[in-house]
């Protein structure tokens, strides 16, 4: 679950970061060029898969720790894709790599919890 909730989160952050005007945004996922002509839509599904994700953080953690497992998630997911978009090193090739990843560790997790 906290595999899924990272993933939105990240989702929601890359969505943002895509119809901003201050960066010129490579088109290395395909869907970037569609998104910069609908900025408004964007603007709402991002903010809609934010919002989600914090509900879900909050749902699972509490009101504090989910508040903060969020901020924690948006300077870090944000500071991944800030670095590594204009290296065009967010491809989907990449992105499923990080997704099983997460998916192994949480798996492995719950199968033997600390």
């Amino acid at each position: 679950m906290i595999s899924i909730l990272l993933i939105i989160l990240f989702f929601g952050f890359y969505l943002l970061y895509t119809i901003t005007n201050r960066i010129k945004v490579h088109t290395t996922l395909g869907f970037e060029t569609k998104l910069q002509k609908n900025i408004k839509l964007t603007k709402y599904i991002a903010m809609l898969l934010l919002v989600v994700s914090t509900v879900l953080a909050i749902y699972l953690f509490g009101l504090g720790v989910g508040v903060l497992f969020i901020c924690l998630g948006l300077m870090t997911l944000g500071g991944f894709i800030i670095m590594l978009a204009p290296l065009q090193l967010i491809t989907y090739k990449n992105l499923v790599i990080v997704c099983v990843l997460l998916f192994i560790a949480e798996w492995f997790h719950h199968l033997n919890p600390i």
